[in-house]
């Protein structure tokens, strides 16, 4: 399985100098196994992503794209993302309810004359369906998928676990651990995964006193995949305010203090990013 970062920064684009290895874009990664594919979250990251598939002709096999949950920061690729205006493509779009709102709803409001001038889902070319998140395990493509609902303030975010033939990832951005404590639902989404892709958007320190926030530690994440027995942690979220060096002690510090058998990288876009499992 190959795992590629397209957007790895959460709340808002980071531009700069400074951002430029880890990359600025909010998030999006994508997975692949031979000719499967699943993609997570359409944070801008979902823009170049999208330009991609449709050189590669992508538009030609169903799309699949899981959605943690509808902040902004995870769906403002959405109408920018290329396949969306191929009258041949068809997607399938996987997500939590919002406020209550189904996945559908939220992004068609996300279209409307005030945002943008796509007006609604009805003036896009692609074949689109829509699919509210449970906790049971489904199959997409080859891959077995199982979400969970994590603690994110006051919306769903949701977890996901991705079993391919050749390995399994993790997926936990935008959750927030009551008392710094995991809940036990992130714990089992990340057992004995090969990657365990986790938000990092604070260091220990920076976290107190945004304990409500609804992100999480590096130390958190660390909790996480040393309980899980996972094999490899990928540090993700970044905070848009956190240059590159400063992601590099975050991931200095993560791996000094990580237990015997744990890698830990920074997630970064681009192919020097790609991990391979």
């Amino acid at each position: 399985m190959k795992i590629r970062f397209w957007g790895v920064r959460g709340s808002f684009v980071a531009a700069g100098a400074e951002f430029v290895r880890y990359g600025g874009n909010t998030a999006c990664v994508e997975l692949t196994e031979g000719e499967k594919r699943i993609i997570l979250d359409l944070g801008s990251g979902a823009i170049p992503l999208g330009k991609v598939l449709l050189a590669q002709g992508a538009e030609k096999k169903k799309l699949t794209i899981l959605l943690s949950h509808t902040h902004i920061d995870h769906i403002q690729g959405f109408p920018f993302f290329a396949p969306v205006f191929h009258p041949k493509a068809q997607i399938d779009i996987y997500g939590p309810r919002g406020a209550g709102k189904k996945v559908d709803h939220v992004l068609d409001e996300s279209l409307n004359p005030d945002y943008s001038p796509l007006f609604s889902l009805k003036n896009l070319s692609a074949k689109l369906e829509f699919h509210s998140l449970g906790e049971e395990p489904f199959q997409i493509h080859d891959f077995e998928v199982t979400a969970a609902s994590l603690p994110h303030g006051r919306i769903e975010s949701y977890g996901f676990r991705v079993e391919g033939k050749s390995g399994t990832v993790a997926y936990m951005t935008d959750v927030g651990y009551p008392g710094g404590v995991p809940v036990q639902a992130a714990i089992d989404l990340a057992k004995e995964a090969d990657l365990l892709i986790h938000d990092t958007t604070f260091g220990p320190e920076d976290w107190r006193g945004h304990e409500k926030w609804g992100h999480a530690s590096w130390e958190h994440a660390l909790a996480v995949a040393e309980r899980a027995g996972s094999k490899k942690l990928a540090l993700f979220h970044h905070a848009p305010d956190r240059t590159d060096d400063e992601v590099d002690k975050f991931v200095a510090l993560a791996r000094n203090a990580a237990p015997k058998g744990l890698a830990v990288i920074g997630a970064m876009e681009g192919e020097a990013g790609v991990v391979e499992i």
